[in-house]
């Protein structure tokens, strides 16, 4: 991602995603994705923990990653539509 794009992506994350809060499935789904890890660190050794812990970090990494391609990919779409906006 090029420092431009990088830019944008930050500025959307921190000033227009406002409304992931308020999202009823969004709120579920981080509700039981808590209670689902505590679930499994109850029940888990140390040893256990730790490894899931660096399995939700790279899941979150991989998402993060996805993410900003399909900023990217957006942004793409968005440019080639306002060439044929203009165009037509």
């Amino acid at each position: 991602m090029d420092d431009l794009t990088k830019c944008l992506y930050d500025f959307v994350r921190a000033n227009r995603m406002g409304s992931i809060c308020q999202d009823p499935e969004y709120e579920e789904m981080s509700r039981s994705v808590e209670l689902q890890v505590k679930k499994v660190q109850s029940a888990a050794s140390e040893e256990r923990q730790i490894e899931l812990q660096v399995l939700l970090e790279s899941l979150s990494a991989l998402g993060s990653i996805e993410n900003e391609h399909l900023f990217q990919a957006s942004l793409g779409l968005a440019r080639e539509l306002s060439a044929l906006v203009r165009a037509g």
